[in-house]
């Protein structure tokens, strides 16, 4: 394994500014798990609502999800007691804005300057430049990498993925095989087989697709899914499909980027790292099935015994088939071309992985475009309006034909209406008056699926990511990773290879819940393990037991505690919100303790019998 040694920070002492660095790095830690937001002026909310009622960068497709047309007359019920539903909703929202004390001042919604993970990182490395701590060379160091690790590189390569599988996922083609099904598993009320089902799928589709486009397509349909079922509450579907999609992510090196962290950081070829990772990823899907089903969810309801879902029409969740073939195929060969190449090293120096990703998603993005072009007069219309409008004009025309651009975006629907369409002129005139001016528009209007596509890809990752491997870079600079990896070369030297991968299981998994997600706590713990691995005389049992035991740790962390211990859990507790399922950190800690504790055993158990049997000293 060729490791390269670590730039700088070897013989430095920790003096003030090594501490002020540990300290804004903690702090930034600490803002991502407990955000913060702080309030504008009214004087300064009110001017910047006056010019968003003028100027609108939003997507007009910005609402809530489509779903496929059910073959029974509940939809129509259900659309009226929405309307209600929204109605009284809207009233409440008055009341309450009649009660607050600046109501009388300004008629305006306050804005708020968060400090979570878009912004304290990027605070974080400001703030450390602006006081020496760090030189400009640390955070080039930080964007361009240092020690085998690029991080350009690697947040490259997971955002063409993530455009490729929003792509692939907003065809419809994982919503079709998730009706599908539920429609076979429940043809005789099966809940039980249902849930078994449900549970193979969303295993399958993780091992290829990553947590992200599982958990952005599966929360959603297990929403809708468990309410119209009458599965009530719908915990062991969602905390399921939610601890799954990040279990079996660390079986590709492409389904999450903390797995390519760690092979860029010790030049691991991505077949190699598969290799290694199969059986612990297996594994723990296996033993976790039963924990879940038997010990977990046990009790009584939780998983019903009969399930009688709504009447679907599989088929009609699938809208563009060509077009899901077609991303399918492009992510298969995508897939296994970095697979070949890297394992047979022809993706380093200059040749990086993104020289395979960025053609493969430009060829997805050239036949998205293509097919909004194609599509424009049937998918587009000059009644589109903002969301704000649209509840009058879907009022009215109730009754009549409509088109539905059934795009899955978790939150987007485009509204078209038949020419035979008339609202009355009241409604015309007020949506007149609320239509801000969209510089977008001339994009948005002609290439809608493509827009939202791209407004659904995780771009707030690129500056968190970003500063995080700055901010250790800091650390490495001030001398911190020295004296971590000096702690844990003492640590292995008395433990052994057990100690080791214990030791580093725990770390892992205590790291994505207070380094700021998965992704700091994978960052920090290899440089740590690099500096180590550099600077003694390791065997290849501890080295290859420390770092797949981090791989482990990384993935199965993410459903561990706080929700912020990956992205995908904040993602996952948002889309919930948006559907009206609030679930408490408490609750989060309830379901989930078990779980990670279990996997975990098993996950070290069989890296630690991996290292065993392949290296006989």
């Amino acid at each position: 394994m060729a490791i390269t040694p670590l730039e700088d920070g070897s013989d430095r002492s920790i003096d003030a500014r090594s501490i002020v660095s540990l300290i804004v790095f903690f702090v930034c830690n600490a803002l991502v798990i407990y955000p913060l937001k702080i309030p504008f002026p009214l004087i300064f909310s009110k001017g910047c609502d006056s010019i968003q009622n003028k100027i609108s960068f939003e997507i007009p497709c910005e609402r809530h999800e489509p779903i496929p047309k059910s073959s029974s007359n509940s939809s129509i019920n259900d659309t009226e007691n929405d309307n209600d539903n929204v109605n009284r909703l809207n009233q409440l929202e008055k009341e309450k804005l009649k009660n607050l004390p600046c109501a009388r001042r300004c008629k305006c919604k306050r804005l708020y300057f968060p400090l979570d993970l878009r912004t304290v990182p990027v605070i974080g490395v400001l703030l450390l430049l602006a006081s020496t701590c760090i030189p400009p060379s640390v955070v080039r160091r930080g964007i361009v990498g240092s020690g085998g690790v690029r991080p350009y590189d690697i947040m490259i390569l997971f955002t063409c993925f993530a455009y490729i599988s929003i792509s692939l996922d907003c065809t419809g083609l994982l919503r079709y095989t998730a009706f599908l099904i539920s429609s076979k598993s429940t043809s005789t009320g099966g809940g039980k087989k249902l849930y078994n089902s449900f549970y193979l799928f969303f295993a399958f589709i993780g091992l290829f697709f990553g947590n992200d486009p599982l958990i952005l397509s599966g929360t959603p349909f297990l929403s809708y899914f468990t309410s119209h079922s009458s599965i009530n509450p719908p915990t062991a579907f969602l905390f399921s499909h939610f601890q799954i999609s990040n279990l079996v992510s660390a079986f590709l090196v492409s389904s999450n980027p903390t797995n390519l962290v760690l092979t860029s950081a010790f030049g691991i070829s991505f077949l190699k790292y598969s290799a290694w990772l199969a059986l612990p990823t297996i594994g723990s899907a296996i033993i976790l099935f039963p924990t879940l089903k038997w010990i977990i969810f046990k009790k009584k309801g939780l998983i019903p015994n009969n399930i009688y879902p709504p009447n679907i029409n599989p088929r009609d969740a699938l809208i563009d088939p060509f077009g899901a073939i077609f991303n399918a195929i492009i992510f298969i060969i995508t897939v296994i071309s970095l697979v070949g190449l890297s394992a047979g090293h022809l993706l380093e120096g200059i040749e990086g992985v993104w020289t395979v990703t960025v053609p493969a998603a430009g060829l997805v993005l050239i036949r998205n475009l293509i097919h909004d072009w194609k599509n424009r007069n049937s998918i587009t219309s000059n009644s589109t309006l903002h969301s704000t409008t649209n509840e009058d004009v879907d009022n009215n025309n109730q009754n009549g034909p409509a088109i539905s651009n059934e795009i899955d975006n978790n939150r987007s629907n485009v509204i078209q209406m038949q020419p035979t369409d008339r609202p009355n002129e009241k409604n015309i005139i007020k949506c007149k008056k609320l239509i801000p001016f969209r510089p977008l528009s001339p994009f948005t209007d002609n290439f809608p699926n493509t827009s939202i596509i791209i407004s659904r890809c995780p771009w707030t990752l690129l500056p968190f990511a970003f500063s995080f491997f700055i901010l250790v870079e800091g650390l490495q600079h001030t001398g911190w990773i020295r004296v971590f990896g000096n702690w844990w070369g003492h640590w292995e030297s008395v433990s052994g290879v057990a100690g080791s991968v214990w030791l580093m299981g725990v770390l892992s998994v205590i790291g994505c819940n207070i380094f700021g997600t998965n992704i700091g706590a994978t960052i920090l713990l290899a440089r740590v393990l690099q500096y180590w691995a550099t600077t003694r005389i390791v065997s290849n049992r501890s080295l290859y037991g420390a770092i797949f035991s981090l791989a482990v740790g990384s993935n199965f962390g993410a459903y561990s505690f706080v929700f912020s211990a990956s992205l995908a859990g904040l993602l996952w507790r948002s889309i919930l919100a948006q559907k009206g399922i609030h679930i408490t950190l408490k609750e989060n800690i309830r379901w989930n303790f078990i779980s990670v504790t279990v996997t975990m055993i098993v996950g070290c158990l069989i890296v630690a019998g991996e290292v065993c049997v392949m290296y006989k000293s």
